[in-house]
């Protein structure tokens, strides 16, 4: 498996996109240190040409600038776990909830993070040219079956907290 820091060699600094990047960066801190009870801290980021989802697991969220998801081109936040971290993270998300955290489950916690992470960021984002909509409910796959359009840079963010490492991915014609 490819890891986070091969697939971030070779890509470009952040500039121009950074207004946009900022709130989902928020956001993904936001969401997975308040459901996993965890500090989330940024471990780096670049733009690059990359049309593949990283990590084991990807849930995905479909997203649009457009105003519509018909239509549009495209646009996906990815946020991409190691099986470890997915596991180590549903465990905390679902404590005390149930006594057996099986694949399905980190699945669905996975995806409701990738939920919750989208919905904060479009909040923050609401009255800026940067507005979105996204379409529900995450789709959570196995990284290596999800690719991303071509022809789309990708901004790309690595985090990592107590859990282990994960990463978001941000696909939108910029």
């Amino acid at each position: 498996m490819e890891t986070f820091e091969t697939a971030f060699e070779g890509g470009q600094p952040i500039i121009g996109e950074i207004h946009l990047l900022e709130p989902f960066i928020a956001a993904t801190r936001a969401a997975v240190g308040e459901m996993a009870g965890t500090e989330v801290g940024v471990r780096g980021m670049v733009q690059k040409a990359i049309h593949h989802a990283l990590g084991d697991i990807a849930a995905i969220v479909g997203l649009s600038r457009k105003g519509s998801l018909t239509n549009a081109s495209p646009g996906f936040l990815v946020l991409g776990f190691p099986q470890r971290t997915a596991t180590a993270l549903a465990g905390r998300v679902l404590t005390g909830a149930t006594a057996e955290v099986d694949q399905k489950l980190i699945s669905d916690c996975m995806g409701e993070i990738a939920n919750v992470v989208a919905g904060q960021a479009k909040a923050m984002l609401a009255e800026t040219p940067y507005r979105f909509v996204f379409a529900l409910p995450p789709i959570v796959v196995h990284a290596k079956d999800f690719r991303l359009p071509p022809g789309l840079d990708c901004l790309m963010v690595a985090f990592t907290c107590d859990q282990g490492q994960f990463v978001l991915q941000l696909s939108l014609d910029f």
